[in-house]
């Protein structure tokens, strides 16, 4: 939901996938199939994992514990499934195969580092990456068995910290320090972060905290940035005024509106606004609003705002969720405002051409990367319309009332 996809292809491959494995997942009377290998929601087998390896030990005609406890049949799958008994693997050696993908999988979307610290100018090997699998108690009180896996020099491969990741506590306390665990000296890779979170921007592009002289700020509403000051408001290397800078960042306060807010702010106004483009941290910035997917609603989310404001944070997001990403709900509903918006940025940046390009000038990355905007956005634009007027298919999830006149229209003007 965080990674950036300019490919609109791959923007709704990757939501028809969700779809896909939603429609998986979830039984028709809406109770939840049991899924194997859920190595990062915990590091023991249950649920799926353990009816997996009971039909396997029927099957294979392998020993199964006797009395059939829980317990039993947790210890029973976790030796089976790391291979500490190593019967299925021997019979079935596909298995563990596909074990190790699915584990480098979950691990490499989770945000945990896979590597530990080396000396400059080590090369890792492809057999560094093998995983090698053990179990071994929970604690000394608790002995139920979970899995120990290591990789890379013998490093540790431990998922997101579950403070940060997995229990989401509501309270403001926790959630602040969730936030700050995420920007502590522990093993947490920051991909899991958005370019387009005002918090993230402040805490990475704010002068003060770029020189470590003032601790993370949580950035949630217009309130936390107007008690910004000065030196926390990033600045971007001096484009943009201390005003600007606190009407950008609110922008990015209300996500699904802020695609046309955005853009108007740089299209319109102040031209040292459009000039401050040419930085790469606003580009990144700019991109992810844009083409960041954000969180997804499945078909079957029917719920609809029956109060305002919506205190819940999670109901929130759930709320402002798009079948098919942020771009193509705004190209859904409001296409020619964002194309106005893009076109007068590119026709802007291209009235500042100086006749030949120079790093040092302002103009040759600003036209460079409006270029690069409209393309992209021109590249939605155009699939949304394809699938939209496809004969005899039907409109996919999201499109199904975008009007395509409007889109055609806000392309040829």
């Amino acid at each position: 939901a965080n990674l950036p996809i300019y490919d609109p292809q791959l923007t709704s491959l990757r939501f028809q996938c969700l779809d896909y494995m939603r429609g998986m997942t979830i039984k028709d009377d809406g109770t939840w199939n049991p899924t194997i290998f859920n190595f990062d929601t915990s590091l023991t087998p249950y649920g799926g994992d353990l009816e997996l390896i009971n039909h396997l030990s029927i099957e294979l005609a392998l020993p199964r514990p006797h009395p059939m406890t829980e317990n039993a049949m947790v210890t029973h799958a976790a030796r089976l499934i790391s291979g500490s008994n190593g019967a299925i693997m021997e019979i079935l050696p596909e298995f563990e195969y596909f074990r190790d993908i699915v584990f480098h999988f979950k691990h490499a979307v989770s945000g945990a580092t896979s590597t530990p610290d080396v000396e400059d100018g080590y090369i890792w090997l492809p057999t560094d990456a093998t995983l090698h699998w053990s179990v071994k108690s929970i604690s000394d009180e608790n002995k139920t068995l979970q899995y120990h896996v290591t990789a890379f020099r013998g490093h540790l491969q431990e998922f997101v910290d579950p403070v940060a990741a997995v229990q989401k506590d509501k309270t403001q306390q926790n959630a602040f320090a969730s936030f700050l665990s995420m920007f502590s000296k522990s093993k947490v890779a920051r991909s899991k972060l958005s370019c387009a979170d005002p918090t993230n921007i402040v805490n990475s592009c704010g002068e003060k905290f770029i020189k470590g002289k003032a601790k993370p700020v949580s950035v949630k509403n217009e309130d936390d940035i107007l008690h910004l000051t000065n030196e926390e408001l990033p600045t971007f290397g001096g484009v943009l005024t201390p005003a600007d800078s606190e009407r950008f960042l609110q922008f990015f306060t209300v996500p699904y509106l802020r695609i046309p807010l955005i853009l108007d702010f740089f299209a319109n106004g102040d031209p040292g606004r459009l000039v401050a483009l040419k930085t790469k941290s606003l580009q990144l910035i700019v991109d992810a609003a844009l083409f960041e997917p954000g969180l997804w609603k499945p078909s079957d989310y029917f719920e609809q705002v029956t109060e305002i404001p919506v205190v819940d944070e999670e109901k929130l997001q759930n709320l402002l969720s798009t079948p098919l990403g942020t771009l193509f709900n705004e190209i859904a509903k409001s296409p020619d405002v964002m194309t106005s918006c893009v076109i007068k940025i590119l026709e802007r940046a291209v009235d500042m051409d100086v006749g030949r390009y120079t790093e040092a000038a302002s103009s040759g990355p600003l036209i460079l990367y409006a270029t690069r905007l409209a393309v992209r956005v021109e590249g939605f634009l155009k699939f949304a319309l394809k699938k939209c007027t496809a004969p005899g298919q039907p409109r996919p999830r999201g499109l199904e009332f975008m009007e395509n006149w409007k889109v055609e229209k806000s392309m040829k003007d």
